[in-house]
């Protein structure tokens, strides 16, 4: 498996991503199915290919990524600046992994570490994950290990190696309710989180 930016995919690499989000849309059980259409998305803001294609947010404020088996697309996902502070980037934006391949750890080996090299290549002093009410659940996957769980060690790569801070509140971020996890790359700053409550 390989991840490649966005922005510098073929044009043979382009139509697959273009395929993996035509099956990523019809999984209509997954809410985010809806951010993966690719039908009329120019007038969609919400979708992914709208906001690869019209808006900064990973173009030059961010950073997106697409993963590979061969080649076939398997996984995408993003990190981005976030609008409320230079100081943090919001990692697993828009992340998508095949039905197939969500049992094989793609978020936490590839895209996450892919995601927190780029902030920390950046300067960004927090990376943060935020999640929505329909995948809250997922917060406590990157939650430390508790008495009695088996869990793969975290690197330094990993998100999460320098502990994960987990807010107990929700926050607005993007017009958007959220639930939100961090970790400190800089361990002496501080970002006041109920600004965004």
């Amino acid at each position: 498996m390989i991840a490649k930016p966005y922005y510098t995919l073929t044009s043979t690499e382009r139509d697959a991503f273009v395929e993996f989000l035509k099956e990523a849309s019809t999984e209509t059980t997954q809410p985010a199915h809806i951010n993966m259409d690719i039908n009329d998305w120019h007038t969609k803001n919400n979708t992914l290919m709208y906001i690869l294609e019209y808006t900064d947010r990973f173009k030059t404020n961010g950073f997106y990524q697409v993963v590979f088996d061969n080649d076939k697309v398997i996984a995408s996902g993003g990190a981005y600046a976030s609008e409320f502070s230079g100081d943090v980037a919001i990692l697993g934006t828009r992340t998508w992994i095949h039905k197939d391949y969500r049992h094989k750890l793609i978020s936490r080996e590839q895209l996450l570490p892919n995601e927190k090299k780029w902030a920390i290549e950046n300067g960004f002093k927090i990376i943060a994950l935020t999640f929505n009410d329909y995948n809250k659940n997922l917060m406590k996957l990157w939650n430390r290990t508790r008495l009695g769980e088996s869990r793969p060690v975290r690197e330094s790569h990993h998100f999460g190696f320098n502990g994960v801070t987990e807010l107990e509140f929700p926050v607005t971020i993007q017009y958007t309710k959220q639930w939100l996890l961090y970790e400190k790359i800089d361990p002496c700053f501080d970002f006041d989180w109920s600004l965004l409550k």
